[in-house]
C-alpha cells in the first residue's frame, strides 16, 4: 500500500523533485497493466464518481469490499489518475520552461540596467567621430576619435552597452542564462518528462517537432547525457524549432573544425517552442485529459454532419469567408467609434499612439457623494438588525435556497444522521469561503471534530457541487429580488481576474507579467452580473493560462443557466438525507446562535 498511498498524494511546487515524484506515479500505475480502452464504453460520469468513491475511502475500507467491487474501482481510480498525473507533468512542463524564462528575463534585465546609462546627443557624437576621422583617416583613434567625443573612451564604451541592450545582445544573453539554468539543474526533469509522454499531432506542419522529440528521446537511450554534440551527419530539425536568437549558439567547431550542434541549446530551443505549441494545443499527448488531442472534444460524426454543424452554429464554412466577416465586424465598430469621438471635445477620455500604457486612456472620475437616503437606509438597518453573524448569513442562505441538496456522497450509502450532515456542511462552506481552515472551525463551539470535517470534506465537496450551488442561490436570488430596486438579471454578465499571492506548492503558482509588483501567485477568474451586484461563476486559473477561455467557461457555463432555470425559493432538505420540512431545519439549526433562523 506505500506505492498506492504515493499514487495518491497531490502534486507539490514546480521543481525537480515533483517531476521525479510524478514520473514515478505514472509508472507505478502503467505497470499494473490496464488496457487504454478498458472503460471505452463507460460514460465518463460514472468514471469521476467511483474515483471519488475510491479517493474518499481509507485503504481498509477498500480491501472489504467483495473482489468484483473491489478491482473495478481500483481500476477506475488507477485510471482516472493516470490522465490526472499526464496532465500535471505537461503543467510542470510547461510551468518549468516558463520559470526558467522568467528568471532569466529578471536576470538579465538586471544585469543591463545596472550598466547601462542612457548617452545622450548621440547625433552629434556621431557627426564629430565622423569629421575627426576623415580631417585625419591616418592618426590613430586615441589621438583623433577619442578626444572628438565629449567623455572620451567612457562615452563610448556607455554607447556600446546601449546599443546591446537594444539590439539581439540582450536576447542572445537571456538565451545563455536560460540554457545555464536548463543544463546546471532542470535539463534531467524536462527529459525524464520528454520518456514518459507520447506527444502527437495531426497537423503535418508540426513533422519537425515530432522529429526533434524523438531524436532528444533516442540521444537519452541510446548515448549518455554528457556527450555534448549530436553526431556527424545526424538530421537535427532546426527552422522553426530553435528560435533565432539561440541559433547562434548552437553551433560549435570540433578539433578537425567541423561545425557540430550542441544538444544542450538544441534542447532548450525544443522546450521553449513545445511549451507554445502545448499551450495552443497544436501538440497533444496521448493518455492526458485537459491536454489530450483536441479532435476528442468534437462529436465523432463531426467531420460526416460538418455542414449541418456549422449550420446550427452559424458559421460558414469557408474560413476566409468567416475571417472576411469578422474584420467587417470590426472595422464598423472602430468606425463608429472614431465617429463618436471625433469633434466633441472629450477632456477626460485620450487615444494614444503608441500601446504601452493602453491606447484608451480615461480620466479617473470623482466619486459621488454617497446618497443621504442610503446613510439613512444603513442606519436604519444597523439600529434594528445589528451586526449579522456571517455564519448566520449563510445559515439563511442554506434554508431559503436549499442549495445544499445538491452535495450528494461519493459511495453509494450515508449514514450521517440530517441535522448532523447539514452543520458540517455549513462549517465546511465557512471554513473554506472565509479562509479560515478546517482546523481553526472545528476548534469552535459545536460537537464536530476535526476527523468529522474532513470526513465529510472528503465524500461530499467537490468542485462541481461548489459551483452547483452558486447556480442556485443566483437563480433563487434572481427569482425573487425586486427588480425595481435590482433591475431585472440577463444573461450579460462581466468577466475579470484577480492575482492572489500562492505558495510554491500550488501547481498553479506563477508570476505574471501584468503583476510585476506582486508576489508569484495564481489568477481567480471571476464572472460578474453586469450590475455588479451577483457573483454567478469562479475558476482557479494559472497566470499563463488562456483568460479568453476562462471568460468563455465562466459564460457559457454559469449565466445561461441561470436564466433558464429559474428555481423557486422554497428551502428543502438535502438529497438522500432523509425527509425533512424547513419547519425542521429552522427548528433544529442555529449554531449557537440567539437569533432565529427563520
Amino acid at each position: 500500500m506505500d506505492v498506492f498511498a504515493v499514487i495518491r498524494e497531490e502534486p507539490g511546487n514546480v521543481s525537480v523533485k515533483t517531476i521525479e515524484r510524478e514520473v514515478f506515479k505514472l509508472t507505478a500505475i502503467r505497470a499494473v497493466g490496464l488496457a487504454d480502452d478498458l472503460f471505452a464504453d463507460v460514460s465518463s460520469k460514472v468514471l469521476v464518481a467511483w474515483r471519488a468513491r475510491v479517493a474518499a475511502e481509507a485503504p481498509s475500507h477498500l480491501r472489504s469490499h467483495p473482489h468484483d467491487i473491489k478491482v473495478t474501482l481500483l481500476a477506475a481510480y488507477l485510471h482516472c489518475r493516470a490522465c490526472e498525473i499526464t496532465d500535471t507533468l505537461v503543467d510542470l512542463l510547461v510551468s518549468t520552461v516558463h520559470r526558467i524564462n522568467a528568471r532569466a528575463d529578471t536576470k538579465v534585465t538586471s544585469d543591463f540596467v545596472a550598466e547601462l546609462k542612457r548617452v545622450s546627443g548621440k547625433e552629434n557624437i556621431l557627426f564629430k567621430m565622423t569629421e575627426a576621422a576623415l580631417e585625419s583617416p591616418e592618426s590613430r583613434v586615441e589621438d583623433v576619435i577619442y578626444p572628438a567625443v565629449p567623455g572620451g573612451y567612457k562615452t563610448l564604451v556607455q554607447l556600446l552597452h546601449e546599443y546591446k541592450a537594444k539590439g539581439t545582445s540582450y536576447r542572445q544573453h537571456k538565451q545563455r542564462v536560460f540554457k545555464a539554468s536548463y543544463t546546471s539543474h532542470y535539463r534531467t526533469g524536462l527529459i525524464q518528462i520528454l520518456e514518459v509522454l507520447e506527444f502527437g499531432s495531426t497537423n503535418t506542419v508540426h513533422a519537425p517537432m515530432m522529429q526533434a522529440l524523438s531524436l532528444i528521446k533516442r540521444y537519452r537511450a541510446e548515448q549518455s547525457i554528457r556527450i555534448k554534440c549530436y553526431a556527424l551527419g545526424e538530421n537535427v530539425p532546426v527552422e522553426g524549432i530553435v528560435p533565432a536568437e539561440l541559433v547562434e549558439l548552437m553551433y560549435r567547431a570540433d578539433s578537425r573544425k567541423r561545425q557540430r550542434i550542441l544538444r544542450s541549446v538544441h534542447e532548450c530551443g525544443v522546450f521553449q517552442t513545445l511549451r507554445e505549441k502545448l499551450r495552443c494545443k497544436e501538440i497533444w499527448v496521448v493518455g492526458a485529459d485537459r491536454w489530450r488531442n483536441p479532435d476528442d472534444d468534437l462529436p465523432k460524426d463531426f467531420e460526416a454532419n460538418r455542414a449541418g454543424n456549422y449550420a446550427k452554429l452559424r458559421k460558414p464554412l469557408d474560413p476566409q469567408v468567416f475571417v472576411d466577416q469578422l474584420r467587417r465586424e470590426m472595422d464598423d465598430a472602430l468606425s463608429a467609434l472614431n465617429d463618436a469621438l471625433g469633434g466633441k471635445g472629450l477632456s477626460w477620455l485620450k487615444i494614444a499612439e503608441r500601446r504601452g500604457a493602453g491606447a484608451i486612456q480615461l480620466t479617473p472620475l470623482d466619486a459621488a457623494a454617497e446618497p443621504r437616503n442610503l446613510r439613512r437606509l444603513k442606519a436604519a438597518i444597523r439600529d434594528r438588525r445589528g451586526v449579522v453573524p456571517l455564519m448566520d448569513m449563510l445559515t439563511e442562505t442554506a434554508l431559503r435556497t436549499g442549495c445544499l441538496n445538491v452535495f450528494t456522497p461519493a459511495g453509494t450509502q450515508n449514514h450521517l444522521d440530517v441535522q448532523v450532515l447539514f452543520e458540517r456542511l455549513l462549517l465546511l462552506i465557512y471554513a473554506y469561503g472565509t479562509g479560515t481552515g478546517i482546523r481553526a472551525v472545528a476548534a469552535g463551539d459545536h460537537p464536530h471534530t476535526e476527523d468529522d470535517l474532513r470526513y465529510v470534506r472528503r465524500r461530499y465537496l467537490t468542485v462541481e457541487t461548489c459551483r452547483e450551488v452558486a447556480r442556485l442561490i443566483a437563480n433563487t436570488t434572481f427569482a425573487v429580488r425586486q427588480t425595481a430596486l435590482w433591475g431585472e438579471g440577463t444573461t450579460a454578465v462581466a468577466s475579470d481576474s484577480t492575482h492572489f499571492s500562492a505558495f510554491d506548492q500550488n501547481i498553479f503558482t506563477e508570476w505574471h507579467s501584468r503583476y510585476r509588483r506582486a508576489k508569484r501567485g495564481v489568477l481567480i477568474y471571476w464572472t460578474v452580473e453586469t450590475g455588479g451586484s451577483m457573483a454567478v461563476h469562479s475558476q482557479l486559473i494559472s497566470c499563463s493560462a488562456s483568460e479568453v477561455h476562462a471568460m468563455v467557461e465562466g459564460r457559457c457555463g454559469t449565466a445561461p443557466t441561470w436564466r433558464s432555470r429559474p428555481t423557486s425559493s422554497t428551502p428543502t432538505a438535502p438529497a438522500s438525507s432523509g425527509s425533512a420540512s424547513p419547519g425542521y431545519w429552522a427548528s433544529t439549526w442555529s449554531l449557537g446562535s440567539s437569533r432565529s433562523t427563520r
